[in-house]
């Protein structure tokens, strides 16, 4: 059988049998072994006091983690603030976490603090240049500027990682704020191909179509969006 650690330590510093013998003049370790015993005491104590501060930076993705989807069960409710501060503890523990930048973004998107919600979505995509919804979110506020053309961007970089509804939908609205209102309608449709159930699109491209003089196109839209709205 394997003997364990410490049993070792001891077979290495413990006094040779002549030391223990009854009547022995000569029962004190070496200075060898005083200082085998004395590192190997250091150790242990050194892993118990280790040990705790390890397994607290072990369990940091797990803590940032819990912060994070307790931010994100408010969002949905609108506790915007409250969200804020959840996001903000979990990129204190892990400054890396670039999902609770954007997410923080946002709520700072939605509480008009519109500054704030850029430094925060520019260090997401920063940390993560796949993160659609990043570029999606700076392009909404660059279109509330009122800088279109840097909205189309980012609304364009979002649409290259994954097509998505809602960057299809805001660059649609982007186009009908320059007057191009064919080009609205082609984002519209291909918001309506990746989801159907949204009426919000459908009353956006009715508009559009009105706006081109499609009178059939516009009722037919505003017929569709209606039914969407009583089904939900």
């Amino acid at each position: 059988m394997a003997r364990s650690v410490y049993t070792r330590v001891w077979d290495a510093v413990k006094p040779p049998p002549s030391a223990t013998a009854p009547g022995s003049a000569n029962k004190k370790l070496t200075a060898k072994q005083k200082r085998l015993l004395y590192a190997t005491l250091a150790v242990v104590v050194l892993g118990v006091i280790a040990w705790p501060v390890y397994a607290f930076i072990a369990s940091a993705p797990q803590r940032a983690d819990k912060e994070y989807q307790a931010g994100m069960k408010l969002l949905g409710p609108g506790k915007y603030r409250d969200a804020n501060l959840h996001f903000t503890r979990a990129i204190e523990i892990r400054p890396q976490l670039a999902d609770a930048y954007l997410e923080r973004g946002v709520s700072h998107r939605y509480l008009n603090e519109m500054d704030a919600a850029l430094a925060d979505l520019d260090q997401a995509v920063a940390l993560n240049p796949n993160l659609a919804r990043a570029y999606s979110a700076r392009g909404f506020i660059y279109r509330e500027r009122g800088d279109p053309q840097r909205a189309m961007e980012e609304f364009t970089k979002s649409l290259a990682i994954a097509p998505n509804v809602d960057a299809y939908f805001e660059r649609g609205q982007t186009y009908e704020d320059l007057g191009q209102h064919q080009k609205a309608i082609e984002d519209y449709d291909r918001a309506i191909a990746e989801f159907r159930e949204a009426p919000y699109v459908y009353r956006a491209r009715s508009l559009a179509r009105r706006n081109l003089g499609d009178t059939d196109g516009y009722t037919a839209d505003q017929n569709t969006a209606s039914q969407l709205e009583h089904r939900r």
